[in-house]
């Protein structure tokens, strides 16, 4: 008796050792697999799975094998979760486990679930197909907690999901191209760390569903009579209104939603469907489907202040108190948000120069100022006794237009009436004098212009309040004092700096052209250059203009992408914190992008790098152009 025993014990320790090792490929290979639990040895894991759907607790997932890069997967008894960590040592710093192969049926919807108690700091989840050498994103790069829940067949063909995938799929033209066929696959589950080798990353979660059993959500319905033409449109103020979400096909089991708005301070909504009206303006209220977070509807909400009418639009701004006062702030606010007009036609074109100490940009019509003014710089002084009125010193800027035109004026919460004609100039205050010329911590101004014409505009402009702590053009990326190119036969003189991937660079026409140079033996095609050390307050945010000219591609889903990254120092600005770059930020397309982030010591390399590689491809002949890279602190 005991031998059997023994012999059984022996058998069950096999066809699990069997198990894992099928697990760990990361090709399902696994023809004759039925998926039905019986368990057969031909890689199957029997958990629960019969077909159509399967739970695996976080029990259950400890024991599944590593997944494709690799990780571990660690069970807590106390709070029944288990900590997915990545394992791998690469740059991309991304590893998981593998669920066990499950033949699943592409004729039917597919239901990928996962409880996600907490992450560090993101997580991919891909799905392999048998004989398939690509894997196939399910969900990328998210830190969402809770419950996720997802059509797989939906997301894979969903923009976001082509947006993401390095590698073209034959079948996206016509549709899933398993479209009614059966297929051995397997999830895996990855815990992502922020860019940089061995950077921690944990994924924590209680459970893992799949169904295989239930009909797909092909639509989401918002339902309620208050709904005209479309949207809901409604005086700010007025009465809640519920809404009411319907899901398609009928026969779906889940027809709960999420609710939610893309602006509170517009238009609010509860998880019982009820929206209030708190705020002029327009914003959306959307359903997303509990079951499948691919199937979501979205409704135009108008919260009106009751003057869309131009001339009931005049007649309550001339009788708003002005000079100064900010008795009717509030009321003016509510004007200025109102749309009178189609929003495109309603921009304010806005102009200003750079001067010394202030940084101008402009985004639809929005001008920002970077202050930096220094009250220990002679140029900046000098500019502000320039400008100065009073104890007040201003930039000027003009309004384009022609003819005359009533500007109503709402600075730093104070109104102003104003007369001018075409081509106004106006003001903006950037620096106070006391007992010495001092920034203005905050100019906030926002106007109404009524033109002679009849044409009503209205722009904005910001002032922030910053410390320069780096402007860097083209010509400055060059500057062997101020950048350096990683070169591995200097590493006796910066073993940190000289370790990393470099960059080949070159100016052309006012721009400099970085092109990745990695090393014969590097695995990934990425290479940057490195600055100067920066000292910013880790206190406060600090503010990134990186400015990219041009990015070149492999093909429709191989991009160049654009990294800023971060080496941090020590107070002696020598030592080295993080011997690997931190990435602040990344992209894939041209244009100016403005990047917020804390750093986490006072002293800072930055890493600038070209990166064409990702997860599924590489592409060597990545390059960038860039125009200039600024860093302020704001204060």
């Amino acid at each position: 008796m005991k031998k059997k025993i023994n012999l059984v014990i022996l058998v069950l320790v096999l066809a699990l050792l069997i198990s894992v090792l099928a697990a760990c490929n990361g090709n399902v290979n696994d023809d004759d697999n039925n998926g039905n639990g019986s368990g057969n040895n031909n890689g199957t894991h029997t958990i629960g799975w019969d077909g159509e759907s399967v739970k695996y607790t976080a029990g259950d997932i400890k024991s599944f094998g590593s997944g494709t890069p690799p990780g571990t997967a660690n069970y807590n008894e106390e709070d029944n979760t288990v900590a997915i960590w990545n394992t791998d040592a690469s740059l991309d710093n991304y590893g998981g486990i593998q669920l066990p192969s499950l033949t699943l049926d592409f004729s039917k919807a597919i239901i990928f679930q996962m409880e996600v108690v907490s992450c560090y700091s993101s997580y991919i989840v891909k799905l392999s197909v048998e004989n398939e050498i690509e894997y196939y994103y399910v969900l990328s790069d998210t830190g969402e907690t809770g419950l996720i829940s997802v059509n797989v067949v939906d997301s894979m063909l969903s923009d976001i999901y082509r947006a993401r995938n390095t590698q073209p799929d034959p079948g996206y033209a016509t549709g899933w191209k398993y479209d009614g066929q059966k297929k051995n696959c397997a999830f895996h589950i990855l815990a992502k760390g922020p860019d940089g080798e061995k950077q921690t990353a944990e994924l924590v979660l209680k459970s893992v569903s799949i169904f295989n059993n239930q009909p797909a959500v092909t639509k989401v319905n918002i339902l309620s009579e208050s709904i005209s033409e479309g949207k809901l449109e409604f005086l700010k103020g007025a009465s809640s209104v519920t809404l009411s979400a319907e899901i398609l096909p009928s026969s779906v089991l889940d027809k709960s939603v999420k609710w939610s708005s893309m602006d509170e301070r517009i238009a609010s909504i509860d998880q019982t469907g009820k929206v209030n009206f708190v705020g002029v303006g327009s914003t959306y209220i959307i359903a997303t489907s509990a079951l499948d977070r691919s199937k979501s509807k979205s409704v135009l909400v108008n919260v009106l202040s009751g003057f869309e009418n131009k001339a009931a639009l005049l007649d309550k701004l001339n009788t708003l108190s002005y000079q100064g006062s900010s008795a009717d702030a509030a009321i003016f606010n509510d004007l200025y948000s109102t749309s009178w007009a189609q929003e495109q036609a309603m921009r304010q074109a806005v102009s200003m120069s750079k001067t010394q100490a202030l940084d101008i940009r402009i985004n639809a019509n929005k001008l920002t100022i970077e202050n930096y003014f220094d009250s220990t710089n002679s140029s900046h002084i000098n500019e502000a006794e320039a400008g100065r009125a009073d104890n007040t010193a201003y930039a000027p800027f003009t309004l384009a237009g022609s003819g005359s035109a009533t500007i109503y004026r709402s600075i730093n919460g104070k109104l102003y009436k104003e007369q001018g004609s075409s081509s106004l100039f106006l003001q903006a205050a950037y620096a106070l004098y006391t007992t010495q010329w001092e920034r203005i911590p905050l100019y906030k101004e926002c106007a109404i212009v009524v033109w002679e014409s009849g044409d009503i505009k209205k722009y904005e402009i910001t002032g922030l309040a910053t410390t320069l702590v780096a402007y860097y053009n083209s010509n400055d990326f060059t500057d062997t004092a101020l950048w350096t190119i990683p070169d591995r036969t200097k590493q006796s003189e910066d073993p940190v700096i000289h370790a990393l991937s470099p960059a080949s660079i070159y100016l052309e026409n006012n721009a400099l052209v970085m092109k990745q140079n990695k090393y014969p033996e590097a695995k990934y095609c990425f290479g940057g250059i490195v600055s100067n050390v920066l000292t910013a307050d880790k206190n406060k945010d600090c503010e990134i203009i990186v400015d990219i000219d041009s990015l070149n591609q492999m093909n429709d889903y191989v991009k160049t992408m654009w990294e800023v990254k971060a080496l941090y120092y020590d107070e002696d600005k020598a030592t080295v914190i993080s011997s690997n770059p931190i990435k602040i930020e990344s992209g894939n397309v041209s244009g100016t992008h403005i990047v917020t982030f804390k750093p986490a010591y006072n002293n800072f390399r930055i890493y600038l790098v070209v990166n064409g590689s990702d997860i599924g491809a590489q592409f060597a002949d990545a390059q960038l152009k860039i125009n200039s890279l600024k860093i302020y602190i704001k204060d």
